[in-house]
């Protein structure tokens, strides 16, 4: 089979060579259906067939697709689950995949901050996790251990926080106003930037050692060349230990990953080019993703960057270490577990904080616009100037295939890989990222220099966590 489209540039090198399914035909009118549900659909149906990793699992339910049906809905209902568990908990059609790409490439418009929640009673209260430099949140003064009691001025509840920060945050960021727990009020308006998300880098002593720091918010591609400088810096200062912090790392690219991975992982693993990572995929494509099926450590890495192409040498900047801490948290997913999978079998890996998000697969973003584009260079009955009008902007983020470690094992399936270190993640106290004194980063400090300190009480600890799914979160794309 041929691929139905080329994927998205972002998504690398795995565009060239992966087939499609067959192309449903199209009836020769639309009878008096609604053209963006019938683009859609087909949009839908076809990359769906193609690329689902449990597409034969759930072959009965695609191959009932209708083109009357409601696109997003229909691709609820085609994710997998097993023994009425949930196992694709993120395949998804989106009308709008804006907030999407912009969480996943860190370009987009924001204020700048992250945040959890927590609950007393029926009030819901934001506390911020962290800023990044030269943001609205930082000019705003904002910093990590601040709290939001009003948003706009009303109360967040149970009831309606999830609907108000997705909209207000993430869809359609515009001027905030935020009343802080300390009866501060702070203003700031959401500007188009680029969320760096190598946010903190130090060395710091601990006895006898250097011990080097790295808080890093999410694996965008741009990422890479900042990463680099980062272990550039490491290296300089001869690191002996090294903490990378990935608490509130939701994903990414597997580039990125692997970029990372190649400098932590000691230098005779990048050295043979090992296998950091394998694929597995469903019977559609596996015959064609032989080549693609492994992912190895690499000394360079030839990408086209915003900045412009770019040659990152990795191994010039490999600290050699034999071991490497990470803090985790139930927001550290799917890249983050994947690049900790990957390094397990190749040195010694401590995981401090909490089980890990348990993201265990990834997949590709993929753009109607693209697939009508293509559809438009060839011989077919569809419409592909209407298709790509009547779905501009919708997006489907398509689960492709499951990573596992060079022996095949999968650490974070079904739900998370367990902190070695149980450790609590206490921003209510303050302390801010990279202070030595922080909680999750003391556990770490205290274990190197082998006095082990038992888990700071703080207030933190009192107030109930709230869930909530970011744009972006758990992604892993290819």
């Amino acid at each position: 089979m041929k691929r139905i489209f080329p994927l998205l540039l972002i998504l690398l090198p795995l565009a060239c060579n992966k087939p499609a399914a067959e192309q449903p035909e199209p009836d020769d009118g639309l009878d008096g259906m609604d053209p963006t549900t019938y683009y859609a659909n087909l949009f839908a149906f076809n990359n769906m067939k193609a690329y689902y990793l449990w597409a034969d699992e759930m072959a009965a339910e695609i191959d009932t697709w209708k083109y009357g049906d409601n696109p997003v809905e229909k691709v609820k209902a085609c994710r997998y689950n097993a023994n009425s568990q949930v196992v694709d908990k993120w395949t998804s059609l989106m009308e709008d995949c804006s907030s999407f790409e912009s969480s996943v490439t860190g370009n987009g418009k924001s204020f700048g901050f992250d945040f959890i929640l927590t609950a007393a009673e029926n009030h819901v209260y934001m506390v911020i996790t962290y800023v990044y430099d030269s943001s609205p949140a930082s000019m705003a003064g904002l910093k990590r251990g601040d709290v939001v009691n009003t948003f706009d001025g009303m109360e967040l509840t149970r009831s309606n926080y999830s609907s108000v920060l997705t909209e207000k945050i993430f869809d359609h960021p515009g001027t905030l106003q935020m009343g802080m727990l300390d009866e501060r009020t702070i203003t700031m308006t959401a500007v188009q930037m680029y969320s760096n998300p190598v946010n903190v880098v130090r060395t710091l002593t601990v006895g006898n050692k250097k011990v080097g720091y790295l808080h890093f918010s999410n694996f965008t591609l741009d990422a890479c060349e900042d990463l680099v400088e980062a272990f550039s810096q490491f290296k300089a200062n001869g690191i002996d230990e090294l903490v990378v912090d990935l608490r509130y790392n939701g994903g990414g690219f597997v580039t990125t990953a692997t970029v990372l991975g190649s400098m932590i992982a000691p230098v005779s693993v990048v050295s043979s080019k090992a296998v950091f990572t394998k694929d597995i995929y469903n019977s559609n494509l596996t015959p064609s993703m032989e080549a693609e099926a492994k992912t190895l450590f690499a000394d360079s890495f030839t990408l086209t960057l915003s900045s412009g192409k770019k040659t990152l040498k990795t191994l010039d900047v490999n600290p050699d270490l034999k071991r490497v801490w990470f803090l985790v948290t139930g927001q550290t997913a799917s890249a983050s577990e994947a690049l900790i999978c990957g390094l397990v079998p190749y040195m010694d890996v401590t995981l401090i904080g909490s089980n890990t998000y348990g993201k265990f697969c990834g997949g590709y973003l993929l753009k109607s616009e693209e697939f009508y584009d293509y559809l438009a260079s060839k011989e077919t009955k569809v419409d592909a100037v209407a298709g790509k009008k009547a779905t501009t902007g919708w997006g489907l983020y398509v689960i492709a295939s499951r990573y596992a470690d060079c022996n095949g094992a999968t650490l974070s399936m079904p739900s998370g890989i367990p902190a070695d270190i149980e450790a609590l993640d206490t921003p209510r106290d303050g302390i801010q990222l990279g202070d030595p004194s922080e909680t999750m980063l003391s556990y770490a400090l205290n274990y190197i220099s082998g006095n082990f300190v038992s888990d700071k009480t703080t207030k933190s600890a009192s107030w109930e966590r709230l869930p909530f799914e970011k744009p972006g979160t758990g992604a892993l794309l290819y």
